[in-house]
């Protein structure tokens, strides 16, 4: 038996199968599922380099080929699957945003009502403290006017005692000289009874 026309027929056969395996093929076909199943068929066709020498160094390009395909084909599916993390995280944070926006929105419509309010109150709370201060003033005003005037009303009840108590002692002693002057006059009318008398008498002797 011929073992090169054997040989030869292999390689012509790996050369056809390669050639199909490599037809349309550049990166991005790299990692078809498709392909990729091709390439493992490849892989497992080609004789074992004991085997067919010849084929060895073909057989090792060809496993560091499947090996870089498998490489490339898992590094894209990682990046599929953390770029459909990154996707899907984006758009949980933009409605986390959206949420947090609207929940902004309430929060300063509440704040803009309640500083509103609070303003409203303010405005009341110096507008009742100016009355309060306006009110305390009267009311010490008014305080300092009872004491002054509780200090005149005592003024005149004394000044009205005194009028009183010399009134009382005035009257006692007009009381006590009009009893004296009623007493001087009733002495003399009863002396100048006395002397008409008298003068009558002499009169009368005279006569």
């Amino acid at each position: 038996m011929d073992i090169s026309a054997i040989t030869k027929t292999i390689l012509d056969a790996i050369d056809l199968l390669l050639e199909n395996a490599f037809e349309a093929l550049d990166a991005p076909t790299l990692t078809d599922s498709r392909r990729h199943e091709i390439f493992q068929a490849v892989r497992s066709m080609l004789p074992a380099g004991d085997v067919v020498p010849q084929i060895a160094p073909v057989r090792a390009a060809w496993e560091k080929f499947v090996s870089i395909s498998d490489t490339v084909q898992e590094t894209r599916r990682t990046i599929e699957d953390q770029s459909k993390q990154k996707s899907e995280f984006v758009t949980a944070a933009e409605s986390r945003a959206e949420s947090i926006e609207a929940s902004l929105k309430t929060l300063a419509e509440e704040m803009s009502s309640i500083l509103e309010k609070q303003a409203e109150k303010k405005e009341r709370v110096e507008a009742l403290s100016a009355q309060l201060q306006e009110a305390t003033a009267e009311l010490l005003t008014t305080d300092e006017r009872v004491k002054q005037l509780e200090s005149n009303c005592s003024a005149k009840q004394a000044e009205a005692k005194k009028l009183h108590e010399d009134l009382l002692e005035a009257n006692v002693k007009a009381s006590e000289e009009l009893e004296a002057l009623k007493g001087k006059t009733s002495t003399l009318e009863e002396e100048a009874k006395s002397i008409i008398i008298s003068l009558k008498d002499w009169r009368s002797m005279s006569n």
